[in-house]
């Protein structure tokens, strides 16, 4: 595990596990299913509902749902792999985006 997920954790004392592009639970670019539930980073969750995206909003959304205790995951990028994303409950990211 990375020393940014261990940092993320530290902060924020809620993420369950790490998924990538290999594991099983991978489904699309950022969209996973674990246990039967779906998760998936903010980018692809307002890409998939046609919601303006951008680094700075979601950064900020993120931290938003988090302060909420949702469950969060992380997850290895698709394009960039050094850099870890977190992956929220869809049905979080539904309520919050009000979709």
């Amino acid at each position: 595990m990375s020393s940014k997920i261990d940092l993320i954790k530290l902060i924020w004392g809620i993420i369950v596990s790490h998924f990538s592009k290999e594991s099983p639970e991978y489904k699309a670019n950022g969209h996973y299913v674990i246990d039967g539930i779906e998760f998936m980073s903010i980018w692809s969750f307002k890409n998939r509902h046609g919601i303006k995206s951008d680094t700075v909003a979601n950064g900020r959304e993120g931290k938003e749902l988090a302060a909420k205790g949702v469950e969060i995951h992380t997850s290895t990028a698709d394009i960039d792999y050094s850099k870890p994303i977190l992956i929220y409950k869809l049905s979080s990211l539904e309520e919050y985006y009000g979709v």
